[in-house]
């Protein structure tokens, strides 16, 4: 048990490691389909490339989603709108026609004797109970897509419905002709009296009822049978090589449904649960060993790992969150993003791996998904390669036209196979790529947050550190003006280097401008920074020049975190002198009490040595950029034995065994140095005194 325990203990980064990749597996594989996959792909135009495809059940053929929509079109034409009677309207509008009858009664006898009370206005309330029994129609916007409807249903009493013709119901222009007619055989004296009170009572009293209408349509379309035909159990649906019609398309269409909505729901989800995460955790662990085998630094770092796997798992969520809506913005969807963050921060490889697990994982999500996942990787590819100068604002805009015409090229080119026509393509999927690659650039602004909250550090964020107007390089070029100088031509030296070996030239810029800035506080204890005339380690004792000297590193890195620098670039301050000795001090003691013993630890830099080629990069640089300022009209042969000597007493001392720079890459560096420094410094060729100089 206490083996186990010691083993975990030592292990417990790989053990950390490996519960990412586990915990990354169970959630993915929950968001996968809960149901089987159907195992075949096809299209109208193309041929069956399977075996024959037998029918193992009865299938009913369904209708395309166009035949289903001219059905219904075509039954809503003759549907018929429902109006509701109203029978309190013909009470109330007649009592209104005898009280308005009565009031104008005395007035018009006093004028005309042909009127009689009696007779008229019974006759007026006949024609009313006529006009409203046959019905006064309401026809509205809310019904107008009804209007051409030959007939309605009248619900009358109790819900019963009757129908009707529309030709035979009044509106209020007809019935008030309507009436008009009635009394033609009425005397001038009778007409002039009813007609206008016939007039005033007429209203309507059958109104559209909308909830009615729609209840009694929905169930009209609820009865529209989804299938046109059956196939029999046992019945041949395609033949191999057979070209899929559209009669066949639709049959493995209904085939695919009737699987993936009742044969796969019948299955246990434990089981296909099960499958997800063996398929899931096949994937991950490919992609864990690639990592591991090409990109060894990020295997190791477990900050690194997490975010590579955080990516792959938060974009698979959005995939699978999109395309459970329904909604068709599939190809709206940002993929390229994780590729693009990730070669931001680690380089080609990595992202181009876990790009490829990404898209291995959401071809099992969505629709269609070899279409997807060939649309998915080339618009990757094309985003990891086109970023190469991810620092630079113009550049993230060119790789995302670049990734747009990818996406256009690429749909452009499958619709044409699949469709066989240029007709049948969707252009709205051209906006939705287009979308697409808008919200690609979204990628750029996440780059700082992932920065933070995973403590990385981007290109982006280098170059804007190198900038010498930045508010500590700003301060060292006015408190140390001589170390700033320094820190420029190391800077120059460890870039070319970098360049020259294939190391992190920006990182290693950033580095070695930073590397001195401990210097700030004790300014004139460093001779480039010193008054020829006044030497302040003249009133120190050795020990204490050395511990001065020394001390620069210490307070370089309380500096740096003062400042909020990253630790990658406090790295460089921590590092750049390893753990050398103040040799001159040193030396210099033992040259003035060669009586007392020294202590060779009180004249040693704390360390810790480079770990990496751009920490040595930048030791090396140091070193060999200050120890040629101290010569004077140094010649070519002075400054290669400079080079040769500092460096190859670096590896004497063992300063570079943690970082993984090989002799090939320091003899390169060495002799990039020559070169760069014998034009620092203007060596010039000692020509013979017969020749004249130009």
């Amino acid at each position: 048990m206490n083996r186990i325990f010691v083993t975990m203990v030592n292990r417990h980064q790989d053990i950390l490691r490996y519960i990412i990749i586990l915990a990354a597996t169970v959630v993915i594989s929950f968001f996968f389909p809960k149901t089987g996959i159907f195992k075949y792909d096809f299209a109208v135009g193309k041929p069956w490339k399977y075996d024959n495809l037998i029918a193992p059940f009865d299938l009913g053929i369904r209708k395309t989603e166009l035949q289903l929509q001219e059905e219904q079109e075509w039954r809503l034409e003759s549907f018929s709108p429902y109006y509701r009677l109203e029978p309190q309207v013909a009470e109330e509008q007649k009592g209104k026609f005898t009280e308005s009858f009565n009031q104008r009664l005395p007035g018009v006898r006093a004028q005309s004797k042909g009127i009689d009370s009696l007779r008229d206005l019974e006759l007026g309330l006949q024609l009313l109970d006529t006009i409203f029994s046959r019905g006064v129609i309401s026809l509205i916007d809310e019904h107008k897509s009804f209007q051409s409807s030959k007939e309605i249903s009248v619900l009358m009493l109790e819900n019963f419905a009757e129908k009707k013709l529309l030709e035979d119901l009044f509106s209020i222009k007809r019935a008030s002709d309507f009436a008009k007619d009635s009394l033609k055989t009425a005397n001038r004296a009778e007409l002039g009296f009813l007609l206008p009170l016939i007039e005033q009572a007429l209203a309507y009293n059958l109104f559209y009822d909308d909830s009615t209408t729609k209840k009694y349509q929905e169930q009209m379309f609820k009865n529209i049978s989804p299938t046109q035909g059956i196939v029999q159990q046992g019945e041949l649906i395609i033949a191999k090589g057979a070209i899929v019609t559209p009669d066949k398309y639709q049959m493995l269409v209904s085939y695919q449904e009737e699987l993936e909505g009742n044969v796969f729901g019948m299955k246990k989800p434990q089981i296909i649960y099960l499958g997800n995460f063996l398929l899931t955790l096949i994937v991950l662990s490919i992609l864990a060993v690639l990592l591991k085998v090409f990109s060894h630094e990020i295997w190791e770092s477990n900050r690194k790992h997490l975010l590579v796997y955080f990516l792959i798992t938060l974009m698979v969520i959005l995939i699978s969150a999109l395309v459970k809506t329904d909604l068709p913005i599939l190809y709206a969807i940002p993929v390229c993003i994780v590729p693009i963050v990730l070669r931001t921060f680690f380089g080609t490889t990595p992202a181009l791996h876990a790009h490829i697990a990404l898209v291995l994982l959401s071809s099992f999500i969505v629709p269609d998904g070899i279409q997807f996942a060939f649309l998915q990787f080339i618009a990757g590819m094309v985003a990891i390669l086109s970023n190469v100068r991810s620092y630079y604002w113009s550049q993230f805009f060119l790789s995302n036209g670049f990734i747009l015409v990818t996406y256009l090229l690429g749909y452009f080119a499958l619709a044409i196979v699949q469709e066989g026509t240029f007709h049948d393509i969707e252009l709205a999927n051209f906006g939705w790529l287009g979308l697409n690659a808008l919200l690609t650039l979204l990628a750029y602004p996440l780059v700082p947050l992932f920065e933070k909250g995973f403590g990385f550090v981007s290109d982006i964020t280098l170059l804007e550190l190198s900038d010498i107007n930045k508010p500590l390089l700003k301060e060292l070029s006015i408190k140390a003006p001589g170390t700033f100088q320094h820190s420029l031509q190391v800077s120059y030296l460890a870039e070319a280097a970098a360049s020259e070996i294939g190391a992190n030239t920006l990182l290693v810029k950033a580095g070695a401008m930073y590397h001195d800035i401990g210097k700030m506080n004790n300014a004139y204890y460093f001779i480039e920074n010193q008054n020829p005339d006044i030497n302040p380690h003249d009133e120190l004792t050795f020990e204490e020049s050395a511990k001065v000297i020394i001390g620069h590193v210490k307070e370089g890195v309380q500096m740096g975190k003062k400042n909020n620098l990253p630790d990658i670039l406090i790295d460089f301050i921590r590092t750049h002198h390893g753990t050398t000795v103040v040799q001159y001090f040193y030396h210099s003691f033992l040259k003035n009490f060669p009586e007392q013993e020294a202590d060779i630890e009180d004249f040693r830099y704390p360390g810790p040595l480079p770990y990496s080629k751009e920490t040595a990069i930048v030791m090396m640089a140091d070193s060999t950029e200050a120890a040629a300022r101290s010569l004077r009209s140094p010649s070519s042969a002075d400054i290669e034995n400079l080079v040769e000597n500092i460096i190859n007493h670096k590896i004497k001392e063992n300063q570079l065994v943690n970082s993984n720079i090989t002799f090939r890459e320091i003899t390169a560096i060495k002799k990039l140095f020559k070169k760069m420094l014998n034009g620092m410094y203007h060596v010039r060729i000692s020509y013979p005194e017969t020749v004249r100089e130009v």
